[in-house]
């Protein structure tokens, strides 16, 4: 992963400072972990695929601080309760970085989901109409086709219906996301009016 690639992931500037890198990462990591999604399989591997993403950007990033800033590698910091105006809107322009950064994650997935159940619609719908047609057609053939496309119409169905499952939870993660990304940028400017 390039240095641009890995401050996309986390929603940082390209002079993001440990500090930033890090506080981005803990939020990321907070809003998309994959505890967050539950008994959903398909949710779970996905936010586990988004994790290690996030993962090897933060990595990228420390390692390119390092060694730009000549920083020891085994320095940790310690985080602490923001105690100054100009604290409290760091740590909350990084949440609403934060959030906006695991909300475009999220509705890429649901962009992705939504395209996937509209293709199964279509291919239960094809499926039905070719399990109409057969099903009248005399002889092992017919019954073969009507049997196989019957099933296939049942398969694109339950398919739909756990696919838009699945979108209704990540409109809702979506939604609850925009709201932390849009309470932290108003607690950033309140602090910065401080």
């Amino acid at each position: 992963m390039t240095r641009d690639e890995a401050l996309r992931v986390l929603g940082l500037h390209a002079d993001a400072s440990r500090d930033e890198i890090q506080a981005a990462y803990r939020e990321l990591a907070q809003m998309l972990h994959p505890d967050k999604f539950g008994d959903n399989k398909r949710l779970r591997e996905r936010a586990e695929r988004q994790m290690s993403t996030i993962n090897e950007a933060r990595d990228t990033l420390l390692k390119s601080s390092r060694t730009a800033g000549g920083r020891n590698a085994s320095a940790s910091t310690v985080h602490r309760a923001p105690s100054t105006p100009e604290q409290i809107a760091f740590e909350a322009t990084a949440r609403a970085r934060a959030a906006e950064a695991a909300r475009l994650a999220v509705v890429a997935d649901l962009r992705t989901l939504r395209e996937r159940r509209r293709s199964m619609l279509v291919m239960a719908a094809v499926a039905a109409l070719v399990a109409v047609l057969f099903w009248r057609v005399r002889g092992g053939i017919g019954a073969t086709i009507a049997s196989i496309a019957s099933m296939v119409a049942v398969w694109g169905v339950i398919d739909t219906v756990l696919l838009s499952s699945q979108v209704d939870a990540l409109q809702k993660r979506s939604k609850e996301l925009l709201q932390t990304r849009d309470a932290a940028q108003r607690i950033a400017d309140e602090a910065r009016t401080l």
